[in-house]
């Protein structure tokens, strides 16, 4: 490619700050290398720098897009001031980043600080910014939907998952134009990605899955909740582990009392040989995890959204994502251990739950979104009328 056609191309900057949501992003980042008119910039950051959540960085270059920013930012802190001066810095951090590299466009995901810090920066800086994920809501309190619709409010494309998030958004003041359903990114990779045997799984994680079952635990913190995280995590590992089946369990977010769920994740490990923890995992092992579990535990909005295209039993324990929008598949308990074992011999016995789920619709999408987003940032014109925010009423 010649230096003149490069600097044709409409440069879109993804910023990722943790494994699970780079591979949520990686269709979309894809989709949009692979047009003609548009190539992919990629900022590295957050957790992926960080030795606890498993140095992932090198892994996310490894898939050749341009990085043009990579720098640290998270503190070694379990609080929620931790969080916000994580934030901070990130801020600092990007201000350097997008005055160095000029992207026309910058893409800021879901609902976590990260997207806030980017939308805010960019919104200051006059770059359009196109939000994946608005208008998804949750009843379970958590700072993670006022960071969402905030993230709404500053951005200038919207990309929603689904009609009824579309719906929230447009309610929120947002012209119409700007609005575009395009399901959920982290479907695609559910479609893309080749099979693996629970032997060549097993070979990789260098631990024994081959039974008839396979748990997965996926349970983050919420911020008003934080002192009970490793509480909660303890309720869900005290269910789990009496079914004495081949468990695994993944590393939570870098939210604010994380260093409590882990602290009880690898005491459980130590205790119990069924159960392994893992930290961040390449996309093609976590995806046939999924493919070949027979129930997904915890709160991760993998559940609500990946789960129901595999047709995967969950039971989404405590506040987290209550009320969300979701499918059939979902099993919603609090952090009662009777409730927590109810839904497990629901989850892998009832023979009428079961058949629901194999017939459960996914209200996401189809598995395209990444096409879908990289079509609009193509053709979307950049100019003051983008740039220059309306509130319709």
């Amino acid at each position: 490619m010649s230096t003149e056609r490069a600097k044709k191309k409409r440069r879109v900057l993804f910023v990722t700050a943790i494994r699970s949501e780079y591979d949520i992003l990686y269709s979309v980042m894809r989709a949009v290398d692979e047009r003609p008119e548009t190539e992919t910039n990629l900022v590295v950051t957050g957790a992926h720098l960080s030795e606890l959540y498993g140095n992932t960085a090198d892994l996310v270059e490894l898939d050749g897009f341009e990085v043009v920013g990579r720098f640290e930012t998270l503190l070694n802190s379990d609080s929620a001031a931790g969080r916000v001066k994580s934030l901070a810095i990130e801020i600092m951090g990007l201000v350097d980043v997008l005055d160095r590299a000029r992207p026309d466009i910058v893409i800021a995901m879901g609902d976590r600080e990260d997207a806030l810090a980017v939308a805010t920066t960019a919104a200051y800086m006059s770059i359009p910014v196109a939000h994946i994920g608005g208008g998804d809501h949750a009843d379970d309190g958590n700072i993670d939907n006022s960071i969402r619709h905030a993230v709404t409010k500053l951005s200038h494309l919207h990309f929603a998952t689904t009609e009824r998030s579309a719906k929230k958004i447009l309610d929120m003041g947002e012209e119409e134009w700007r609005v575009n359903v395009v399901g959920a990114p982290g479907l695609d990779r559910l479609l893309t990605t080749k099979d693996l045997s629970k032997k060549e799984i097993g070979d990789y994680l260098e631990f024994d899955i081959e039974s008839d079952r396979l748990l997965v635990v996926i349970q983050h913190s919420i911020s008003v909740e934080i002192e009970e995280a490793g509480m909660q995590m303890q309720k869900t590992l005290e269910a789990v582990s009496g079914l004495e089946i081949p468990t695994l369990v993944g590393y939570p977010n870098s939210d604010a009392g994380s260093h409590r769920i882990i602290d009880v994740i690898n005491d459980f490990a130590r205790r119990h040989p069924f159960i392994r923890p893992y930290k961040g995992l390449p996309r093609n092992i976590f995806v046939n995890i999924l493919r070949h579990a027979d129930v997904l535990v915890g709160n991760s909005s993998a559940g609500i959204i990946e789960a129901p295209l595999l047709k995967l039993p969950v039971i989404n324990i405590g506040a987290r994502q209550r009320n969300r929008e979701h499918a059939e598949n979902v099993i919603f308990v609090d952090f009662d251990l009777s409730e927590i074992r109810e839904a497990l011999n629901r989850a892998l016995s009832d023979k009428d739950f079961l058949d629901r789920v194999s017939r459960c619709e996914n209200p996401y999408g189809d598995g395209h979104a990444g096409e879908k987003i990289a079509k609009v940032l193509a053709e979307t014109k950049i100019d003051r009328r983008l740039i220059e925010k309306k509130i319709t009423y």
